[in-house]
């Protein structure tokens, strides 16, 4: 597992998993592969595909997942790359790249 700085550019196995924790305002970029984002409280199925960004548009739990093989992605927070984080803003960020079970 890895804590996440301002940006950061993540290579995922598939069926790994990014979890973002009150993540609203971090932008999600498909580099390569196929992720799926799944967002909490949230019926939407958000698919992305290399060049295709989501920006996060809710609090709660999001999961980045790889799907149909390996993918990298770039998560962007806003709130540390621009060195203003305030209070109970931007992810509590954990990333497990292991398959899930």
């Amino acid at each position: 597992m890895v804590c996440l700085e301002a940006d950061a550019r993540i290579h995922v196995q598939r069926g790994g998993l990014i979890r973002l924790g009150d993540a609203e305002g971090t932008a999600v970029r498909c580099l390569s592969g196929a992720v799926w984002v799944t967002l909490e409280r949230d019926d939407r199925d958000i698919l992305l595909e290399p060049g295709q960004e989501f920006v996060i548009d809710r609090a709660g739990l999001s999961l980045v997942c790889a799907i149909a093989g390996p993918a990298d992605v770039t998560i962007r927070d806003p709130h540390r790359a621009a060195g203003t984080q305030a209070s109970g803003a931007g992810p509590d960020s954990v990333i497990d790249t292991r398959r899930a079970a």
